[in-house]
């Protein structure tokens, strides 16, 4: 069965940016089933029902599960999530203390996508870099933190071997797959440079509502979007 896993970042992003209604269509083309977890679920709708500013983010996730857009998974392998999670965040410490690095939703999403050979979407930077570019982890933390990291090469080799070969996504690259579906095309608004103006619209709202993506990468993307291949 095909399925791609959501962290609760990307579809923040997605909500924040006025964006969420691209994933009913996303998940036709894609032709699975797109994922979250408890901890994701927990995160994106429990938590924020009980705080009256994200109250009606939580409700449009909400919409998206009771239409079947998104699904929560069942069999999550919390022996391996409480494993790897140790793992994760005793790789680093600061000050003699081990960091926590990796939140219960991050850690569920990416082991059940492995689990069952999927891709994940995230758009937080840390878990991104430890599992693609562990090498880069410790120079993120302390550029963080303004403090000096140590890491525990024999943790990170453990964690980083498990997850090898897993593909993680961001909302940016949704984002632009819906650009090249043209499902944003009602948006471009009259002029010459019109597809420039939504396409730069579109890459710094998801920019700014969460996704971890630098402007180099942001000028990137734009510059294939809208290049004539």
């Amino acid at each position: 069965m095909r399925c791609l896993f959501f962290d609760a970042g990307p579809i923040i992003t997605l909500v924040m940016s006025r964006l969420s209604w691209i994933l009913p269509h996303l998940k036709k083309q894609f032709g699975g089933t797109f994922y979250i977890t408890p901890a994701v679920k927990f995160e994106l709708i429990d938590r924020p029902l009980t705080m009256n500013r994200f109250k009606f983010e939580a409700l449009q996730v909400m919409k998206l599960i009771r239409d079947g857009v998104l699904a929560v998974y069942p069999d999550v392998p919390n022996d391996e999530v409480k494993r790897l999670s140790t793992i994760a965040n005793n790789s680093f410490s600061m000050r003699g203390k081990s960091m926590d690095i990796i939140q219960k939703g991050e850690i569920e999403s990416v082991i059940c996508a492995k689990k069952l050979g999927a891709s994940v979407v995230i758009d937080e930077r840390t878990v991104r870099l430890f599992i693609e570019r562990s090498a880069g982890m410790k120079r993120l933390l302390k550029s963080r933190f303004r403090r000096n990291v140590e890491p525990n090469q024999q943790k990170i080799q453990e964690f980083t071997s498990y997850f090898k070969g897993l593909t993680i996504i961001r909302s940016i690259e949704l984002v632009s797959i819906a650009y090249k579906m043209k499902l944003l095309d009602t948006y471009i608004p009259n002029g010459k440079n019109g597809k420039n103006i939504l396409v730069d619209s579109i890459l710094w709202a998801t920019k700014f509502n969460g996704c971890a993506v630098t402007n180099h990468e942001v000028e990137e993307i734009s510059q294939f979007l809208l290049s004539k291949i």
